[in-house]
């Protein structure tokens, strides 16, 4: 399996975090993410209003990170439930830590092999 791509409800999804330009975007979408998420119980937010702009904000972090309106293909069967929702953003964050972790692990072995020893 391919690091960079993130396999999802029959969606190849192409996101290399250790890329500068996408470790910006990954950054600013997630800062959006965390600012679109109404506050757990706003005065005046109906439950199903909550639930409805919780799920619109994790479609856009996606159509942010993925382009191509990905957000609203990754949950095109899933009706708007912060279960499901969040379902799918663990299984996002965990590809992007498999990731990270990787690219990590690769640098350690590097230095192990190339740098001299103290």
């Amino acid at each position: 399996m391919e690091l960079t791509i993130w396999e999802i409800n029959n969606l190849q999804l192409e996101l290399d975090i250790t890329d500068a330009d996408t470790a910006e975007r990954y950054e600013k979408a997630l800062d959006k993410l965390k600012k679109d998420i109404p506050k757990s119980g706003a005065v005046g937010l109906k439950t199903s209003a909550y639930i409805r702009a919780y799920c619109k904000a994790h479609r856009n972090l996606y159509n942010t990170l993925f382009g191509d309106n990905a957000g609203d293909k990754i949950f095109a069967n899933i009706s708007d439930s912060i279960i499901r929702y969040n379902a799918i953003y663990g299984k996002f964050l965990a590809f992007v830590a498999k990731q990270s972790n990787s690219a990590s692990h690769e640098i350690e072995e590097l230095h192990k092999k190339y740098l001299p020893k103290k």
